[in-house]
């Protein structure tokens, strides 16, 4: 099977959010728990953190958070919160009409920012027969399967810092130092490993996938996403 190499050109995968530790001026912001369903004037609300080099958490930053559709731009409001041992911080923005927005989070440190894939908010008002995943692909959207989940999480968990994808259209500050990820394909046993705790694999000329404690519900979208629901090769 092909395993993941952190030498190699080909192969190479930071993939969860980024980073080569010698780097600098750089942040990996990851926006985690985001909602399927984005509705008109029901304030959304997101999490994320903000670490250095995809390692070191920030705190007491000033970041501000946006939304664009067409002309159209609103900002929302953002705090720092600290609970039950856990820091980071949240945002509120509510958006004024339907169709596709897409939120960016500006970290408050440098150019560092996450921005999300466009999303479908829908309208309250109107009634909607079926599910969310149904209304939204009456909007021309994807459904939410697993691997549709993963491309999602692929630009808001901050993977594309160091890596492009042909199905991602977001890039990242230094998403040159990782490989292109599009026709990449990984056994899912050892890339759930890796994920899960990048340590199994040594680092390469100082070159180190950052642990960003990503939970299980995380790793497997991940991995529907980038090996597009196929089984890797065998060797």
């Amino acid at each position: 099977m092909k395993r993941l190499w952190i030498a190699g050109p080909a192969v190479l995968l930071v993939l969860s959010t980024a980073g080569f530790a010698y780097f600098g001026g750089w942040a990996v912001v990851s926006v985690s728990k985001i909602p399927d369903a984005w509705v008109v004037g029901k304030p959304l609300q997101l999490s994320w953190k903000v670490r250095q080099h995809g390692v070191s958490p920030l705190y007491g930053l000033k970041p501000t958070l946006e939304a664009q559709s067409g002309s159209r731009r609103v900002t929302g409001t953002t705090w720092a919160f600290s609970e039950d041992g856990e820091k980071g911080y949240r945002g509120t923005i509510t958006f004024p009409e339907p169709g596709e927005w897409q939120v960016t989070v500006h970290s408050g440190f440098g150019r560092s920012r996450a921005v999300l894939i466009p999303w479908g908010v829908v309208d309250s008002v109107t009634p909607v027969r079926g599910t969310v995943e149904e209304h939204l692909a009456a909007m021309g959207m994807p459904p939410f399967g697993e691997a549709e989940r993963g491309r999602r999480m692929f630009a808001s968990m901050g993977c594309v810092t160091c890596h492009v994808h042909s199905a991602v259209p977001v890039t990242g500050e230094v998403n040159d130092a990782g490989p292109d990820l599009s026709n990449e394909r990984f056994a899912p046993d050892y890339l759930a490993r890796f994920l899960a705790d990048p340590s199994i694999k040594p680092s390469t000329n100082g070159k180190r996938m950052p642990n960003l404690a990503l939970r299980e519900k995380d790793i497997g979208p991940l991995i529907a996403f980038i090996n597009a629901e196929r089984v890797a090769a065998k060797r």
